[in-house]
C-alpha cells in the first residue's frame, strides 16, 4: 500500500491529486534554489557555510527522491518470481534507461564530491520542471496550446509561404553578415574579427549601440542590413498576427482543414449522448487533444481539448481530412438533421460507417442506431465492428426494471465514472497465470483482489458474461471484471 502511493506520488502521470500537485510544485522551488545556487557558486568560487548546507540537503533530497523513484518504478519481487530474475533486472534497466529517468541521474552526479567536476550538469534538473508542467498539461491553458499546434500541423499548406519566407530571412542575415565580417575584419579590432561576432552584431542591429563598423563599406552594408531587419521584422509580424487570426477562426468555425493528427478519436455527431461520451473521454488526459468531433452543428458547449470540425460526416473527403486512417476508434452517433425520421438518421449512421469500413478497415468502428432493424444492412454487408440499438437498450432495461425492482441503480452504478472506473479488462497472465486457467481458479484468484468476474471475450470476439466454472480462459481471452 505504501509502496503504491509512493509510486503514484512519484512516478503515476495519470493522478493529478492534490498530494501530487504540492509535492510537485516543491519540487520545482527546490530546482529553481538549486540552479540559483549554482550562479553563486560560480560567481563567488564558493558557497558560504549556510548556502553550502542547503546545497548539501538538496542534493541528498535528489539521490533518495531518484532512489525511491527506482524502487517503486517496477515490482522487482513480482517479476523475478513470475518471470525470473533475467526479466526483472531488465525491467528495472529499462527504467533506469529511460530519457527521463537517465536525465535526473546526470543531474545527481556532481553531488558526489568525486564528480565536482562534472557540476555544470545540475542545469539538468531545470528539465525536471518541464516535466512537472507536461503533467499538468491537462489545464485549459496547456489544453488550449496544444491544440493550436494540433490545427496548425493540418495547416501546412498555409504555413509554406511563412516557413520559406524565414529560411530566406535567416540566408539573407548569414550573407549579410557574412560580406560585413570580410569588409571589416581587417579594419577593426573589436566586434568584427570573428564570423560568429560579426552574426551575433547582426542580431542585434536594430539597437546598434557601440558596434558600429569603422569602414565607409561596412557602414553601407551595415545600413543595408538594418533596412532589411526592419522590413523583415515588420512582414513576419503582419505575417504571424494575420495566421493567428486564421487559427482562432479556425478553432471557433471549425474550418480547420487537413489534419495529420494520429492514433486519435473520431466522433460523428453533435447529440446528448455524443457530449456524454465526450466527456467521459477527456476524464483520460490521454484523449485531451486526441479527440475530432465532426458535425455540421454549432457547438454549444466549451469542450476544451476537442479538436472541432464542422462538416458533414457523411462524405468520404471530410473523413480523409481527419485522417481517418490513422484513427484508433470511429463512433458514429445518431444526429438527426431538422425533419428528419429515426430512419433517415440511421441511414445517414450507415453511410458513415460504409465510407470508414471501406478507407480504413482497421479502425474500431461503433454505430449508433436508433432502431434495431436499420442495422442489418451494417451487420450484412459493412462489416461494423459494434452497434448499439438506443431503442433496444431503453426497452430491456425498462422491462428487467419491472421484473426486478430497482435493478436499474445496479446498471447505473456500473456505468457510471464520475468516481472510478469500476470496469477492466486483462488476460490471465496479469492474475499470474501463464498458459490456461478454470473459471473457477480465477474467481479464487478474484477473492483475494476483492475483485468481481463479470465474463469474457474470446478471440473472435464474441462475450461470454458469467461463464461456467469448468469453461477454460487463455491468454487470447480479455477478462473483464469489477473492481472499485
Amino acid at each position: 500500500m505504501i509502496k503504491k502511493k509512493l509510486y503514484d506520488l512519484l512516478e503515476n502521470d495519470e493522478i493529478n491529486s492534490t498530494q501530487k500537485f504540492i509535492f510537485d510544485f516543491f519540487l520545482a522551488i527546490i530546482i529553481i534554489i538549486s540552479i540559483v545556487l549554482i550562479f553563486l557558486e560560480n560567481e563567488k568560487g564558493e558557497l558560504s557555510p549556510e548556502l553550502l548546507a542547503i546545497d548539501i540537503a538538496i542534493n541528498l533530497f535528489f539521490i533518495f527522491e531518484f532512489l525511491a523513484r527506482f524502487y517503486v518504478s517496477t515490482d522487482f519481487r513480482k517479476d523475478w518470481k513470475e518471470n525470473g530474475i533475467g526479466y526483472a533486472i531488465k525491467n528495472k534497466l529499462s527504467w533506469f534507461f529511460k530519457f527521463s529517468s537517465f536525465i535526473d541521474f546526470l543531474a545527481i552526479i556532481p553531488a558526489v564530491k568525486f564528480f565536482r567536476i562534472f557540476r555544470t550538469l545540475r542545469f539538468i534538473r531545470f528539465i525536471r520542471i518541464l516535466r512537472i508542467f507536461k503533467v499538468y498539461r491537462s489545464y485549459k491553458i496547456f489544453r488550449d496550446i496544444d491544440r493550436i499546434f494540433t490545427i496548425l500541423k493540418g495547416m501546412k499548406e498555409e504555413s509554406r509561404v511563412f516557413y520559406v519566407f524565414l529560411t530566406f530571412t535567416i540566408f539573407f542575415v548569414f550573407i549579410i553578415s557574412y560580406v560585413l565580417y570580410m569588409v571589416e575584419s581587417d579594419n577593426n579590432t573589436g566586434e568584427f574579427q570573428s564570423f560568429k561576432d560579426t552574426i551575433w552584431y547582426s542580431i542585434k542591429i536594430i539597437g546598434f549601440g557601440d558596434d558600429t563598423p569603422s569602414t565607409k563599406l561596412g557602414k553601407f552594408f551595415s545600413a543595408l542590413l538594418l533596412l532589411s531587419n526592419m522590413a523583415i521584422f515588420g512582414f513576419l509580424v503582419s505575417l504571424i498576427v494575420n495566421k493567428i487570426q486564421k487559427i482562432m477562426t479556425a478553432i471557433t468555425s471549425g474550418k480547420v482543414g487537413k489534419l495529420s493528427i494520429k492514433n486519435h478519436i473520431v466522433i460523428c455527431g453533435y447529440t446528448r449522448s455524443s457530449t456524454i461520451v465526450i466527456n467521459d473521454l477527456l476524464k483520460d488526459k490521454k484523449n485531451i487533444n486526441n479527440i475530432i468531433l465532426i458535425t455540421e452543428k454549432e457547438l454549444e458547449d466549451d469542450f476544451s481539448g476537442v479538436i472541432y470540425v464542422n462538416a458533414d460526416f457523411t462524405e468520404l473527403k471530410t473523413l480523409q481530412d481527419v485522417n481517418i486512417k490513422e484513427a484508433k476508434f470511429a463512433i458514429v452517433f445518431s444526429e438527426p438533421r431538422e425533419n428528419d425520421r429515426h430512419k433517415d438518421a440511421d441511414l445517414r449512421t450507415v453511410m458513415t460507417i460504409f465510407h470508414i469500413e471501406k478507407e480504413a478497415p482497421h479502425v474500431h468502428t461503433i454505430a449508433e442506431l436508433n432502431q434495431k432493424e436499420n442495422a442489418d444492412i451494417i451487420l450484412d454487408k459493412i462489416k461494423g465492428d459494434e452497434i448499439l440499438f438506443k431503442e433496444y437498450i431503453d426497452a430491456k432495461l425498462i422491462s428487467n426494471s419491472i421484473k426486478h425492482k430497482h435493478i436499474s441503480n445496479l446498471f447505473y452504478d456500473l456505468i457510471n465514472h464520475s468516481e472510478k472506473e469500476i470496469i477492466r479488462e486483462a488476460n490471465i497472465k496479469k492474475f499470474g497465470f501463464n498458459d490456461t486457467v478454470t473459471v473457477k481458479e480465477l474467481k479464487l484468484k478474484f477473492i483475494d483482489m476483492d475483485a468481481n468476474l463479470l465474463g469474457f471475450i474470446d478471440e473472435n470476439n464474441i462475450s461470454h458474461i458469467s461463464p461456467k466454472n469448468e469453461v477454460m480462459l487463455n491468454n487470447q481471452h480479455r477478462i473483464i471484471y469489477l473492481k472499485r
